[in-house]
């Protein structure tokens, strides 16, 4: 074979066996959450449309000759992710499919150093100052069931420290009253679930925003909803049948929103991103707790060393010592 054709995720489950290589590349996409399936697709059709090899061929020198390409082409941030997504479907390779045996022995991206990639993932972070937040929250109308949404999702997003697509995805049944506290579920990277506390004034937000909608909020209702659908033009174009229920907000309708506010309160619409409001959320809550171990809890990172790079970035590096080396050299 001289490359692959990866399968899309809507037809992945449908794939013959006549290659158990790519059985068990469809089965390895299937089971990646939307944007990291688009994103690890992406880098393998990218790889086997270079190597023209099947998987089974591959070898480190051809990862490496690969590499190399690409580093003429993207960031070594671009560089890191790519080679880990195939790193990752070779290492699925590696694992018994079934009753078989593992369909290869060795990793070939094991072999290709990385230590020439120079990769901090949050290089380009960038917080919401505090008073750029409030400047954005007194152009939005609250009044209105729009205003009253997306006052709801920005107080979400800083209170919570939530990531974009955690919290458009949640649905009725993603909340609930414990004792006197509402907990809302949150579904985490690698596919775990924690129920946190909502802090009471996001939920006064939502609740308010409820109100305003005229909405009920039933199990399988989305909290947050879209006021336009935008598909339907579509719909009408193919003469598809209109799905059922209320429409969930998109993460991509929630950003251009945040950049129109961005705009109205005389803000860089470039500098206000979705994930700037969880920075600003880090720092707030890093200053109120004194504890990393706290905001790491608070962040939902796997590790600690990720924390403190996060907030390194966010802040800069403490330096300690500078006004004693100041007074040594009788710098004022």
């Amino acid at each position: 074979m001289d490359a692959i054709t990866v399968i899309k995720s809507s037809d992945a489950l449908a794939i013959t066996e006549a290659d158990p290589c790519l059985a068990a590349l469809a089965t390895w996409l299937e089971g990646k959450p939307p944007n990291t399936r688009r994103s690890y697709q992406a880098a393998i059709e990218d790889f086997f449309s270079f190597v023209g090899k099947h998987p089974r061929e591959v070898t480190p020198l051809d990862v490496a000759r690969w590499k190399e390409g690409l580093k003429r082409r993207c960031t070594d941030a671009t560089v890191a992710q790519r080679l880990s997504a195939l790193s990752s479907y070779f290492a699925c390779l590696q694992k018994p499919q079934g009753e078989d045996q593992p369909l290869r022995g060795h990793n070939p991206v094991d072999g290709v150093g990385r230590d020439d990639l120079e990769v901090n993932p949050y290089e380009r972070a960038k917080k919401l100052s505090r008073r750029a937040f409030q400047r954005l929250l007194s152009a939005i109308d609250d009044g209105c069931e729009v205003g009253a949404r997306d006052k709801a999702l920005f107080l979400f997003y800083v209170f919570c420290g939530r990531r974009r697509s955690e919290v458009v995805s949640l649905h009725g049944r993603d909340l609930r009253l414990d004792g006197q506290k509402v907990v809302y579920r949150v579904r985490l990277k690698g596919g775990r679930v924690k129920w946190k506390e909502l802090p009471p004034p996001v939920w006064e937000a939502i609740t308010r925003y409820l109100d305003l909608a005229g909405r009920k909020l039933t199990d399988a209702a989305p909290v947050f909803t879209a006021t336009v659908d935008a598909g339907d033009h579509l719909r009408e174009y193919y003469g598809a049948p209109t799905p059922d229920g209320e429409t969930p907000l998109t993460g991509e309708a929630v950003a251009q929103a945040l950049k129109r506010y961005a705009v109205k309160s005389g803000l860089d619409p470039d500098a206000v991103t979705v994930h700037s409001l969880r920075h600003l959320g880090a720092e707030l809550y890093q200053e109120a707790s004194g504890d990393v171990r706290q905001t790491q809890m608070f962040l939902d990172h796997a590790h600690l060393d990720t924390t403190q790079i996060y907030l390194e970035q966010l802040t800069g590096e403490e330096h300690r010592h500078w006004q004693a080396m100041a007074n040594k050299l009788g710098v004022s």
